[in-house]
């Protein structure tokens, strides 16, 4: 993120085109951090999803794009209900804006969803979003509200099953 000075607005955006493919979703991609390499790797599907409170990523990604933390939680997401482990993809790179310390969970999930991620509340509530199916795109606004501007990485939190937002501090490895 940006450095801002003390009591200054940040405010950024990003547009992005949608796929056409899927007209009834918001997909678009995005290029996730491989740690291992320090660079972006290959590109990944995200689902813009509304009705998720949190970022969702399949298991097998983490490995390459994140680091799994051991904190777990029960959810339900994308056909799949059990538990899944928290994880922190370390930069998003979306149309050229770069968000950093993305707390999502890591989900065995099958099917079709299995090579996106779902772009869930943690995220998107710090967004204001405008698509158009005409032009076949979205455009993206971030409005971080006064507390998250205090948190050096406002992306990093996530919700439990009832809404509530989660503290990442004790659940970090050694060395993050």
């Amino acid at each position: 993120m940006a450095a801002r000075k003390e009591g200054e607005a940040f405010m950024s955006s990003f547009s992005v085109n949608l796929d056409v493919k899927r007209p009834c979703r918001y997909v678009f991609p995005v290029r996730l951090w491989k740690p291992r390499v320090n660079s972006f790797g290959i590109d990944v599907q995200v689902l813009l999803d509304t009705g998720s409170f949190n970022t969702v990523i399949h298991k097998s990604l983490v490995d390459s794009y994140g680091k799994m933390l051991k904190k777990t939680m029960m959810t339900s997401v994308g056909g799949y209900k059990g538990e899944a482990n928290l994880c922190i993809l370390e930069k998003i790179d979306i149309g050229g804006h770069i968000l950093e310390k993305v707390v999502a969970l890591a989900v065995p999930f099958e099917g079709e969803l299995k090579d996106h991620i779902l772009l869930g509340a943690n995220v998107t509530n710090n967004w204001e979003f405008t698509l158009s199916r005409l032009k076949n795109s979205m455009v993206a606004t971030e409005q971080f509200s006064e507390d998250a501007l205090k948190r050096e990485h406002p992306y990093r939190y996530c919700f439990d099953n009832k809404g509530r937002i989660m503290a990442l501090q004790e659940m970090e490895p050694a060395g993050f």
